[in-house]
Order: structure tokens, then C-alpha cells, then sequence
């Protein structure tokens, strides 16, 4: 009779390989690596997941999930202000890159790997992307502000900018300076003044 999987298992090979994937890169770790980390056999593994991309899609499934929950979170103080839920996602990506062991964003990490992103890996990260933009343009629309591309693409930059120097030494303080640089851009394209957005 064959041997039951043991309860959580497959809960465990997902948190062992989005921790090896995140902090080594997805190249880098190989099946035999989450095997060890897991304490789980390969026949176990591989029952889980048939192949190492499967694996993959799987860790970037469930790290959408917890981002698109923290970012939800993040503007429910919000409530219908766009300008406020701006600020509170610039606040929480910063957020984000002061917790300990951040390496960037694991979308944006994955399609640096993997440019192509014509996998399903590829095609959850560039639609993490693609969605998180169109939320940033959305927002910005609803503002009603004369060149709305222009000021989402600043926004944009400011997020990007964040996820990029995040896990260096010392960008700690990069995040106070771009949540307060989006509330200078809102308050300029508004013509609101210099109001704190997120008081």
C-alpha cells in the first residue's frame, strides 16, 4: 500500500522553495536542493509537482496572492480617496523593502532571469505586473489630473525605484523619501497644496 502523504506536505515543499527561490533566484535552486530542505522524498515531490517550472508558478501563485492581500490591506484606510490609496501602496511596497531578507520584488526578479517570461512563471509575473500598473493607472485617472499618463508613470517609477534599491545597505530611509515624493506629485498635479495624504 502505498505510504499516505503526510498532512501539509505539499504546503511545506511550496514555503521551502519560495524561500530558496527568493533569496538564491530561481536558477540557482535546484529540485534536489528542496528535496533536502523539505525533508520530503522525490517521488513526494515530483507527486506534488511534475516538473521544477510547475514549482515555480506555484511559488509566484501564492506570493501574488499574499501581495495582492497586503496591498488591499494597505488602502482599505483609504476608502474611495485615490490620491490616499496612491500614497498607501507607495507606503507599502516601502513597507515591504524594510523587512528583513528583502530582495526585491519576486516578479520583477523572475522576468530578470528569465526576459522571455513565455512560461507560465513568466506569464504570472508579467501579469502581476501588468495588473499592479493598470491598479497605479486606474487610481490615477480617478484623480482627474491634466496629464494622467504622465504623473502614473512617475508614480510608477518611484515603486520601481523602491523594489530596485530596497535590499541595498542603507535604503531604509529610501522609503519615507518616495511615499513623501508621491505626495508632493499628487498635491502638485491636484493643486491641493502640501497636505499629508496619509494623515
Amino acid at each position: 500500500m502505498a505510504r499516505k502523504p503526510a498532512a501539509g506536505t505539499r504546503d511545506r515543499i511550496i514555503n521551502v522553495a519560495a524561500s530558496l527561490f527568493y533569496r538564491s533566484g530561481v536558477r540557482a535552486v535546484g529540485m534536489n536542493e528542496i528535496i533536502d530542505e523539505a525533508g520530503c522524498g522525490k517521488s513526494l515531490l515530483y507527486g506534488h509537482f511534475p516538473s521544477k517550472t510547475e514549482l515555480v508558478a506555484e511559488y509566484l501563485q501564492v506570493t501574488r496572492r499574499a501581495r495582492d492581500e497586503s496591498a488591499q490591506r494597505a488602502m482599505h484606510d483609504a476608502g474611495d480617496d485615490p490620491a490616499a490609496a496612491l500614497v498607501a501602496l507607495t507606503a507599502e511596497v516601502a513597507r515591504k523593502a524594510r523587512e528583513p531578507g528583502f530582495r526585491g520584488c519576486a516578479f520583477r526578479n523572475y522576468l530578470a532571469e528569465f526576459p522571455n517570461g513565455d512560461d507560465a512563471p513568466g506569464q504570472i509575473a508579467s501579469g502581476y505586473l501588468r495588473d499592479t500598473r493598470s491598479q497605479v493607472d486606474g487610481l490615477v485617472k480617478r484623480l482627474g489630473v491634466a496629464e494622467p499618463r504622465i504623473l502614473a508613470d512617475r508614480i510608477w517609477l518611484i515603486i520601481e525605484g523602491i523594489y530596485g534599491g530596497g535590499a541595498r545597505p542603507g535604503a531604509g530611509r529610501l522609503g519615507p523619501s518616495a511615499v513623501s515624493l508621491v505626495e508632493e506629485l499628487i498635491n502638485d498635479a491636484t493643486g491641493s497644496g502640501r497636505r499629508s495624504l496619509t494623515s
